[in-house]
């Protein structure tokens, strides 16, 4: 018979789980990266298709403030100057509303041109070519400003405006400067 030494024999560990330790810490950290980090572009509006809101029964669609540009100066308008608005305004309530008024912290204060009456279940197009053009109006196009701007306007950034109705109250949007068209909208 013989004997074994004292020394027992220990079983293998597994090296595997081992290995993937320093792997998993590193890919938990490289997936954490971004938690918690504070974007610029978070709570910016996008100028893609305009902005939108609602109160009540009235919508307000692809909402921005019309493109013209001014040259190398980077604003679109000069402190002084009028924004025209484009937008679509909906109404789809059961009773006719109407706006009644247009301001913003921006301008001094806010034009609207045309019959700003929404009947139930209809909608007016809010375009900067209308006012005094019959047909236009015919196809309830009418026209809002921004009068006395109080500071530049630039493409890019997004500028409070308040919509206050007969029925549905006020709603305030941050619009966005519009992308140009024609030829502007062209690049080289």
């Amino acid at each position: 018979m013989m004997r074994r030494s004292g020394l027992a024999r220990r079983p293998r560990r597994a090296v595997f789980p081992f290995v993937l330790i320093p792997f998993t810490a590193l890919g938990l950290a490289l997936t954490g990266c971004g938690a918690g980090a504070i974007t610029q572009t978070a709570s910016q509006a996008s100028a893609v298709d305009g902005s939108s809101g609602q109160a009540d029964s009235i919508l307000i669609r692809d909402a921005s403030i019309a493109f013209v540009s001014n040259g190398a100066s980077g604003a679109v308008y000069q402190s002084g100057q009028a924004a025209p608005l484009n937008m679509t305004m909906v109404n789809t309530g059961d009773t006719t509303d109407r706006l009644v008024s247009v301001s913003s912290p921006v301008a001094t204060s806010g034009q609207i041109v045309g019959d700003a009456t929404l009947p139930a279940g209809s909608s007016i197009q809010v375009s900067n070519n209308a006012g005094g053009n019959s047909q236009a109006l015919a196809l309830r196009t009418i026209a809002i400003k921004l009068v006395g701007l109080t500071q530049p306007i630039r493409a890019g950034l997004t500028y409070p405006v308040v919509f206050r109705f007969g029925r549905a109250g006020e709603l305030t949007v941050q619009l966005p400067v519009g992308y140009p068209t024609g030829p502007q909208a062209e690049r080289n």
